[in-house]
């Protein structure tokens, strides 16, 4: 359950209280909103722990030129 504590603090949040209230929704038969689902887990967690600091915040944030290396652009010769 802690990995899915620490994704409700990264990037693909939305995405893990949507899976969340879906899974609560069939698990109970009613309906949950993002709100519900998160002050139940600060019931039992300490979110507030989980938020990431200005150091995390500045690694996640940060952007990287990427390219593939040129040899993956070779062919290979029969």
């Amino acid at each position: 359950m802690f990995g899915v504590l620490g994704a409700i603090t990264r990037i693909h949040r939305h995405f893990v209280l949507y899976g969340l209230t879906e899974y609560m929704r069939r698990s109970f038969n009613r309906q949950f909103s993002a709100s519900d689902v998160l002050q139940m887990l600060d019931r039992f967690y300490n979110l507030e722990m989980l938020k990431p600091d200005d150091e995390e915040s500045r690694i996640l944030n940060q952007v990287e030129e990427f390219s593939l290396p040129p040899s993956y652009f070779t062919k290979e010769e029969s």
